[in-house]
């Protein structure tokens, strides 16, 4: 069952979320059981005592809590995301968090529709852009159906990622959900055309 995103808007929290290497930490634990700082900072590519400092700050502001279970010693320190639900900064909270969050992820998506992302071998780059006359509570009922199957996938990928951390072939991809109404401009008529595009690469 997918769930509410965690509510982030408390000044403490947002100053946390500000940097975008914490953000990218959050995201790489999203997909992850746990983690060590050695592991995201091979993973992201800083150095582990950075990786360490930011991980206090997320810790700090409970966004991420320690998993002593997995530790393999009093000194072992192992993180997991306090939130698997994901964050959710409302507009309201104006903020660097927010300006952060948004503007790499409208990289993402500009750098998809326009296919100028580096092709890796070993990622699937796909794109589905449809259309549907719907009703408010259909499309609330598809919206959901179409979250479950994500993070269904998302908890498939953090289980074998478990059984075999060294998978080189098991990469990070992104997946995005959007739906809403399309705001017409004064050229469109009430019944505009229906475009539906699929492309795998």
């Amino acid at each position: 069952m997918v769930k509410q995103s965690f509510l982030v808007s408390d000044p403490e929290s947002l100053r946390a979320l500000a940097h975008p290497i914490r953000q990218r930490i959050l995201l790489e634990l999203s997909v992850r059981h746990s983690a060590r700082a050695a592991d995201l900072a091979e993973i992201i590519g800083e150095p582990a005592n950075a990786i360490s400092y930011h991980l206090r700050a997320l810790n700090k502001a409970g966004m991420l809590v320690e998993s002593p279970e997995l530790a393999r010693d009093s000194r072992d320190r192992v993180w997991k995301i306090a939130h698997p639900e994901g964050v959710y900064i409302p507009p309201e909270a104006a903020s660097t968090a927010r300006d952060v969050f948004t503007d790499e992820l409208t990289k993402w998506v500009n750098a998809m529709l326009n296919e100028s992302i580096t092709r890796d071998p070993k990622a699937l780059q796909g794109r589905y852009l449809g259309a549907a006359l719907l009703t408010r509570a259909e499309a609330k009922k598809m919206f959901f159906e179409v979250a479950e199957v994500f993070e269904r996938w998302r908890k498939h990928g953090m289980d074998a990622a478990a059984k075999k951390p060294k998978d080189s072939t098991r990469i990070f991809h992104h997946a995005i959900a959007l739906v809403g109404n399309r705001e017409a401009s004064s050229s469109e008529s009430g019944a505009s055309s229906e475009e539906v595009r699929k492309l795998i690469n």
